[in-house]
């Protein structure tokens, strides 16, 4: 493969892994959005639901129909537990947003060391068998079914979240929270049920990004604290609340990395990553599609 080619290859492949990336950063803006959370528990949250769906699919033998059923369920319900019995009685009781930080930060690493205990600290996978096949070997063999089904996926993700918040009455209630709370409160909203509303969305977003990670790299409980971060330098370069910014950031996050594989190492990812949120840091800081304050 010459040297044209190759980069050719690099930037599908980093859409691919963008596409993921958005995945697991659109609920993180969400929450950060709607509800002034930096949520950091949203990578154990990515993770448990992994191993949910491990743990059906090839523990017990079951379709990977019931396996995304079980990792929605258990994030869902782990995320609801967080904002019920963390996040809101914290808010309520006037914690500051570093409380919060802290509070979260405390809640990822219960989940990991959780996720150790019971599945230990080995990375966890299914093989993707055929999927991973390429579909033009001679030319693109960064292009298999799997890759496909990761776009197709995300892009389905987002458009059904977008017009959830565009067109139900749930999407409006949140659009309303977000900008004001208190006077959404004044108006009849019942914020905290909309917040608990959010939280288990942003929780159950999670699933289709964690049966990737779990079909693609594997998941890991000590790769809670990568993905948050992730997660949330996408969000920053998004822009708070951005449905389209989230997507648009990972995959440009997604893309850069890669393509820097095309003249340096693997260990140039992480630092063409940060370098470009500092540098949109320093130009926007409110982010790609984030408005000014």
């Amino acid at each position: 493969m010459d040297s044209l080619a190759l980069l050719f290859n690099l930037f599908l492949d980093g859409v691919a892994t963008g596409a993921v990336y958005s995945l697991i950063a659109v609920g993180f803006s969400l929450l950060w959005w709607l509800a002034d959370i930096q949520h950091l528990a949203h990578g154990g949250i990515t993770l448990t639901a992994g191993y949910a769906i491990f743990f059906v699919v090839a523990s017990l033998d079951l379709p990977l129909p019931l396996g995304i059923v079980a990792g929605l369920a258990v994030a869902a319900l782990l995320g609801l537990a967080l904002e019920a019995g963390v996040y809101q009685p914290m808010r309520l009781r006037g914690s500051t947003e570093m409380a919060l930080l802290t509070a979260s930060l405390g809640a990822l690493i219960v989940i990991e060391y959780s996720l150790t205990l019971t599945f230990g600290p080995e990375s966890v996978s299914i093989d993707s068998g055929s999927l991973r096949t390429p579909l033009l070997p001679d030319m693109l063999r960064a292009v298999d079914r799997f890759a496909a089904i990761t776009v197709g996926v995300t892009l389905a993700v987002f458009a059904g979240l977008a017009a959830l918040i565009r067109y139900t009455m749930l999407g409006k209630a949140m659009r309303a929270v977000a900008e004001n709370a208190a006077l959404a409160e004044v108006v009849g909203l019942r914020v905290l049920r909309v917040q608990r509303m959010a939280a288990l969305l942003a929780a159950a977003l999670v699933t289709p990004a964690a049966a990737l990670l779990l079909y693609g790299n594997g998941v890991t409980p000590s790769d809670a604290l990568h993905v948050v971060l992730t997660a949330a330098t996408i969000a920053i370069i998004g822009g708070r609340g951005s449905i389209g910014g989230a997507l648009l950031a990972g995959l440009l996050v997604g893309i850069v990395e890669a393509v820097m594989q095309w003249q340096f190492s693997v260990g140039w990812r992480l630092l063409s990553t940060f370098g470009l949120l500092y540098l949109l840091l320093l130009w926007r800081p409110q982010g790609l599609f984030g408005s000014k304050a």
